[in-house]
């Protein structure tokens, strides 16, 4: 009788440490598959925000801005005090504030710049044609951008930086044959619509500011959009080259 107890013990005891270890071996496995499951998500975020990242495109016709469209890599540029009026080179008069945008450019070093070409845009989807921010922020939906934008009271933007490439030329050449116009050329943005006219604001701050550049660099041509594209586009509306003599 003694020796049916001790088994029947001896039984118990075995079972219970078996159900114990099977309860542990359950508890790891579901720590494993949770583990993984959020590997799985911190992938998927990883993979969703580098597809929000990609380069993007626009169809040129539809563009409201009159730019065309190329491949924009968006770059994060730091944008702290970047309201802030500053001078820039070898003008101590012309004040440019800071509004870089962070599409529509590639970043470069050491390019060489010898032509400037001038455009011009409007806000097309807002209640402002001349409002800048709302321009600003057509340019960063279509993935396009130039290095300076001027208001209608003559007020300077920068959107990118000289050294970089703004994406504001398109397909077009310059009357020496070259192609690739944004890698050699500053674009300057004048806010206007095809109805409007250029404010004298605006001319002599676009003349102060070529005169800016021209001193930083030699300078071989200053073109409209239309001289370099003219089976493309047709701005600057309205422009009176005359008025930057």
């Amino acid at each position: 009788m003694k020796n049916k107890v001790k088994i029947i013990i001896a039984l118990v005891i075995v079972t219970s440490m078996v159900m114990v270890g099977w309860y542990f071996l359950q508890s790891s496995r579901i720590k494993k598959v949770e583990i993984t499951g959020n590997e799985n998500q911190a992938a998927q975020s990883g993979e969703e925000n580098l597809v929000s990242s990609d380069n993007l495109t626009a169809d040129t016709q539809s563009d409201p801005t009159n730019f065309s469209v190329e491949k924009a890599p968006i770059t994060k540029i730091d944008n702290k005090n970047n309201d802030t009026a500053k001078p820039v080179a070898n003008n101590s008069k012309l004040k440019i504030i800071n509004k870089l945008i962070s599409s529509g450019f590639q970043v470069s070093d050491g390019r060489k710049i010898d032509t400037i070409i001038i455009h011009s845009s409007y806000d097309a989807t807002g209640a402002d044609p001349f409002n800048a921010s709302g321009i600003i922020q057509e340019y960063q939906n279509y993935g396009v951008s130039a290095h300076y934008l001027i208001g209608r009271d003559g007020t300077i933007y920068r959107l990118v930086q000289e050294k970089d490439i703004a994406y504001h030329a398109g397909v077009s050449s310059v009357p020496d044959g070259r192609t690739g116009v944004n890698a050699f050329s500053i674009g300057i943005e004048l806010i206007n619509t095809k109805t409007d006219q250029m404010t004298a604001q605006q001319y002599e701050a676009l003349k102060s500011l070529i005169s800016d550049i021209r001193g930083r660099y030699t300078i071989k041509y200053v073109l409209g959009h239309n001289q370099i594209a003219p089976s493309r586009k047709d701005d600057p509306w309205n422009f009176e080259w005359s008025k930057l003599k």
